[in-house]
């Protein structure tokens, strides 16, 4: 008889309350069931318990966890102020994860995460909902089958809306980046350049985001990474280019693959368009891009409904992801084990601009945040 896993939900009402609907990626799922919710506020906890319809509610997830010994556990604050103390615990209670994003503020935090997971030996996975769209995950494999020839560069634009630079190389670069690893690997090194009002940012100019990222820096970022067989990595991020209700482009989000036949084009939440060339050639009339569709996945939902609900769908594919892979025995689509290499991306164009724009090797050297150095 197939298990069914025990669910259970970590809240923080004030402080990134449930992410991007974390809170929900159990609902209707065969094979689980939802059997606790944690919050310490505790008017949040009673709506959360409500809208969830779950009775066993929790002010401390310490409690939680060692009442109910659920087997799976959403992480879902979207705040990473106490991410850390809550997978150790949820960890130390033997439960896999499913973590909303980004997971950390810095790579110490992500060294203390996977020390956890790993003594622990549980599986915990990442909320990168775009990775889990079938168009992006076919896209994947082929890239990596060479169905395009070699795979050269990489260019990503986050939403460059007014959390441009520092605050999105983290906030929004970590659904970018794990997307440039699932196409290239490991990144190898990193380099970087920093500005604040056109010129080039010091440490003295550290900040807050809008959200508890960890430390940042910057309003226009470029960044271009290495991997292996010679491919390259590129961030740009500026901010006010793309300001909803202002601006003539409310969203620049997206990633863009050159390969020696084709150039690809990911949008959000989750289209792959495709033109057969290496680079854009608007001279050459008859080359033009088209959509791949994929027929049981563009019939499955309506437009409408699926622009409206696709994290949601994305979290629910990738908590069975998860649950597939604690019986496989494998890595889920996103996991730990790749995405700690996030902050290490975005600590090293930090460390690299730093250093005047030296080519940074991953993993870092210095476990420190170069924004937190003397």
């Amino acid at each position: 008889m197939p298990k069914t896993y025990r669910a259970a939900v970590i809240g923080s009402t004030g402080k990134g309350g449930y992410g991007h609907g974390l809170d929900r990626a159990f609902n209707d799922l065969d094979g689980v069931e939802l059997v606790a919710i944690a919050d310490a506020n505790p008017e949040g906890l009673v709506k959360a318990g409500e809208r969830l319809g779950v009775s066993q509610r929790y002010d401390d997830y310490r409690k939680m966890l060692t009442a109910e010994k659920p087997d799976i556990v959403s992480v879902a604050p979207g705040w990473v102020t106490e991410r850390v103390p809550m997978i150790e615990a949820a960890a130390e209670a033997g439960c896999h994860i499913y973590c909303e994003k980004p997971v950390a503020g810095s790579v110490a935090e992500t060294d203390a995460i996977m020390a956890a997971c790993r003594n622990a030996k549980v599986k915990m996975a990442v909320a990168h909902q775009w990775r889990a769209m079938a168009p992006i995950q076919k896209i994947i494999r082929d890239v990596r089958a060479g169905e395009f020839g070699k795979l050269l560069r990489i260019r990503t634009r986050p939403k460059d809306d007014s959390r441009g630079g520092g605050e999105e190389l983290l906030l929004h670069g970590t659904h970018l980046f794990d997307l440039m690893m699932a196409f290239a690997g490991e990144p190898r090194w990193v380099s970087g350049h920093v500005a604040v009002d056109d010129r080039d940012a010091t440490r003295a100019d550290t900040t807050d985001g809008t959200q508890p990222v960890g430390p940042i820096v910057g309003d226009s970022i470029s960044a271009m990474f290495g991997f292996d067989n010679g491919v390259r990595g590129f961030f740009e991020s500026t901010a006010g280019l793309a300001i909803p209700r202002t601006s003539n482009f409310n969203n620049l989000y997206g990633l863009s693959l050159e390969c020696e036949r084709a150039t690809l084009e990911l949008r959000e939440p989750g289209d792959v368009y495709i033109y057969p060339a290496p680079r854009v050639l608007p001279d050459l009339e008859n080359l033009e891009w088209k959509k791949m569709w994929l027929h049981d996945w563009h019939t499955q939902f309506e437009q409408s409904y699926f622009r409206k609900n696709w994290l949601h769908i994305g979290n629910q594919i990738l908590v069975k992801d998860l649950i597939s892979a604690i019986e496989d025995d494998r890595e889920p689509l996103s996991s730990i084990h790749m995405v700690r290499f996030v902050n290490e991306m975005v600590e090293g164009v930090y460390a690299s601009h730093l250093s005047d724009g030296r080519r940074m090797a991953i993993p870092l050297a210095e476990r420190v945040h170069p924004l937190e150095c003397e």
